[in-house]
């Protein structure tokens, strides 16, 4: 026998021991040997022992282990547990299954909840929520209420939400309590394609009983987002509804939803009365500026609705742009350095900028900010915590690796810790609280990656792309930094990659169908969009979007311009005003092709400027 053997094994039987143990331990309560506890419910005994129930209940750990009477005793009786669900949850303690039915979920759900059989209690949610349909979802949605099921209550809502067009025309609907009824159309989640959806469905609600219910008529008309509904709507209703008509603080709501379109510039004033945020607002993406071609510099601005893969224009820059920063702070749409065309004595020159322009998404206008300390193109521009970060870039001369942040509420430009390294063309994201700065140019081509942590003021290298890259695409979603595109000085870039900040890595994912750069690239339903850019031998109009589930390409409708561009996840969403769109109809869509100044409100990620516009090889640092 070979001395180096091991004398010795462990040996995991873990799921046969578990099995064993259960079957023996139902023989045992079945044939009521060793049972020490028994359980009445009316005439019927339940046979068990101690130990098991304690061992899958809080509820009767308590009772046999602490200071009450039952502690002692060999039978305790209950009075407020239907016979069945105690029966199907005894057997669940010695079997680890238990049958739910529609017939049995609304006993055996209590009775998991009274005993505290978690397990048992999230079978049951998990079964009520795959039985939700518009006739039941309001009766699951006050079960779980009782019974303090937050999770399916929250499943209950969303379903009502999702399918309120539905669900307004059951039974279960018109009983709601006032107070019910206040707030799910309350809700900014409600989906319906107009406004108008949720009026008639109080309307509808208070005829059900107009007698009782009359009187919370100018209540629940508050609930309605009276200013997203038309001037002609808004006066038909006024004309031939009696209820509103005669009430005065219904009159006073319509008045004051007239007033917020006849007079635009008292609207701000109106939004503390009157509700302007749209439900479901449509979350959009943002393309300004860049260039298409080698001397056409853009100055417009346009829209892209993933819910309709349609694209709109909107209004233009104050000058032509492009290779500057976008993000998105308080509200507004900030546009910040980058090479912009002017024009003196009727000839064209283009600068270094270190102005910053803001969109109002309210007004459809761009305004002046505050000038950056220096002049910053192929810059990077994040939002941390409520302050605009602008990172590194070149300013005509020179490559930079300084750093500033504008501070709103005092209005002003701050120096923050300098970079590790000088970028330009370099992408920027905001993960987990810290600012990266990825990869980029300054003066050769990088895979490099650093990390700015706010709290200490200081950058950290992390670890290195795969690929060099400048201009290229940049999104966080599902914990991951994911690159896309680009240049790496020799060829444009087709590869993707996925940065993990725990695993500190990057992982390679499918490709693109074809190379590109100066992409436009943003998070939209955790889809990667990569739109435009230059594909080594043109510029591109075409969008792609990215599936990181199945690590998939598919193909979405192109711009309705050629531009260079790129995309900016990280500076997160805003409200942007735009009542035809949010409101679905088509007639309103062909009217606000171009900006009416009327009020609606759209979920907005920005489309930013050219990173790459020519060539590879025409491009200072190439």
């Amino acid at each position: 026998m070979d001395q180096q053997a091991q004398s010795y094994m462990l040996a995991s039987l873990t799921r046969p021991h578990s099995e064993q143990l259960l079957q023996g331990l139902q023989l045992l309560r079945q044939d009521h040997e060793l049972c020490d506890i028994v359980l009445r419910v009316g005439d019927a005994k339940i046979h068990a022992h101690k130990v098991v129930l304690a061992s899958i209940s809080p509820y009767f750990k308590a009772m046999f282990t602490g200071n009450l009477s039952e502690k002692e005793t060999s039978e305790v009786e209950f009075q407020c547990i239907d016979e069945a669900a105690l029966q199907a949850i005894v057997e669940y303690a010695y079997t680890g299954t238990v049958f739910i039915s529609q017939e049995t979920v609304e006993s055996l759900l209590p009775a998991a909840n009274l005993l505290q059989v978690k397990l048992v209690l999230k079978e049951c949610c998990s079964f009520l929520e795959s039985q939700l349909d518009a006739g039941n979802c309001i009766g699951i949605s006050r079960f779980a209420e009782t019974y303090g099921c937050h999770d399916l209550c929250l499943a209950a809502t969303k379903f009502i939400c999702q399918n309120f067009e539905e669900v307004c025309q059951t039974e279960e609907f018109f009983e709601l309590t006032r107070a019910e009824l206040d707030e799910i159309v309350s809700n900014d989640c409600l989906k319906v394609v107009t406004e108008e959806t949720v009026f008639y469905a109080l309307e509808s609600w208070i005829k059900y009983d107009v007698t009782e219910r009359q009187q919370h008529l100018a209540q629940l008309l508050h609930c309605v987002r009276l200013p997203l509904l038309s001037v002609k709507f808004l006066t038909r209703l006024y004309e031939a509804n009696h209820l509103i008509r005669d009430d005065h603080a219904c009159k006073h709501l319509l008045n004051e939803a007239l007033k917020y379109h006849f007079m635009p510039e008292h609207r701000l004033s109106y939004q503390t009365v009157l509700s302007t945020r749209p439900r479901c607002a449509p979350k959009v993406l943002l393309a300004v500026g860049g260039k298409a071609g080698l001397f056409a510099t853009l100055e417009s601005m346009e829209m892209y609705f993933p819910q309709t893969d349609s694209w709109i224009g909107l209004a233009p820059l104050s000058v032509p742009r492009y290779e500057f920063g976008v993000a998105v702070l308080d509200q507004k749409v900030y546009v910040v350095g980058g090479i912009a065309t002017h024009m003196r004595q009727g000839i064209s020159y283009r600068r270094h900028e270190s102005t910053v322009e803001s969109w109002d998404p309210d007004s459809n206008t761009w305004s002046t900010v505050e000038r950056m300390a220096e002049c910053r193109s192929t810059l990077g521009v994040v939002v941390l915590a409520g302050e605009l970060y602008a990172l590194g870039g070149y300013d005509g001369q020179y490559y930079l690796q300084s750093v500033e942040k504008y501070v709103p509420k005092v209005r002003e430009w701050q120096p923050v810790a300098p970079m590790t390294k000088s970028r330009s063309c370099f992408a920027t994201a905001v993960l987990d609280g810290m600012v990266y700065a990825i990869g980029g140019y300054g003066p050769a081509h990088m895979n490099s990656v650093e990390r700015y942590d706010p709290s200490k003021d200081a950058w950290e290298m992390v670890a290195t792309m795969a690929d060099k890259r400048i201009n290229f695409g940049v999104g966080v979603m599902l914990g991951f930094i994911f690159v896309v595109g680009g240049h790496n000085g020799v060829s444009h870039l087709s590869s993707i990659e996925r940065y993990d900040p725990h695993q500190n890595q990057w992982t390679a994912c499918r490709p693109m169908n074809e190379p590109r750069t100066g992409v436009g690239s943003a998070i939209v339903d955790n889809y990667l969009y990569v739109v435009g850019g230059h594909s080594g031998s043109s510029y591109l109009n075409t969008v792609q979007r990215y599936d990181p589930i199945t690590d998939s390409w598919l193909d979405s409708s192109g711009m309705i311009e050629l531009r260079s561009a790129r995309w900016i996840s990280e500076s997160g969403y805003c409200w942007a005003n735009v009542p035809g769109w949010c409101q679905g109809t088509t007639e309103m869509a062909r009217e606000r092709r171009v900006w009416s100044g009327e009020v609606g409100q759209i979920n907005m990620l920005l489309l930013t400027e050219e990173k790459s516009a020519m060539p590879a090889g025409t491009r200072r640092g190439l």
